[in-house]
């Protein structure tokens, strides 16, 4: 389960006001993979179609049940930024079933996948030099022209 899906399931778990949970959803939508995200209160408010002292609230709700952790930010000149908030994914709470069937390498020896990286980088497309598919060479303009003459209004387009 990723961590997006798992932070909807605790949103589904905790006894919140309707306030926390939109907005509760609202961030889950707006974080990165890191479950950080970063929208001014104004925007919350806009977006979710409530106050800006309901989306105040909403905040403070989810921030005494651990659901959140914000971070105050301010410009150089000493204005205030918007805040960042840091949605809370606990390690021990996620899902960390393996999976049911196990990896094994070429000697038969079990692999352990529990802490493997992704590898997105290295993904081999040789198999496309291999498929070659004669695909007919279409003429537009001739398309166009056999498509106009079978319309209803083969006269010209008004």
């Amino acid at each position: 389960m990723n961590s997006k899906s798992f932070l909807i399931e605790k949103v589904y778990s905790l006894e919140l006001t309707q306030r926390a949970t939109l907005v509760a959803f609202y961030l889950i939508n707006r974080a990165d993979s890191e479950g950080t995200c970063f929208p001014g209160i104004k925007t919350i408010a806009k977006e979710c179609n409530i106050s800006t002292r309901t989306v105040q609230r909403a905040l403070n709700d989810l921030e005494e049940v651990g659901f959140l952790v914000r971070e105050s930010r301010f410009h150089v000149q000493g204005g205030q930024r918007s805040n960042l908030y840091y949605l809370q994914v606990l390690e021990d709470e996620q899902d960390n079933t393996q999976p049911v069937e196990d990896k094994r390498d070429k000697d038969n020896n079990v692999i352990d996948v529990s802490n493997a990286e992704p590898n997105y980088l290295n993904v081999n497309y040789s198999y496309q030099a291999s498929i070659n598919i004669d695909l007919p060479t279409i003429d537009f303009k001739e398309l166009l022209e056999e498509c106009l003459s079978r319309s209803p209004c083969h006269d010209g387009i008004p």
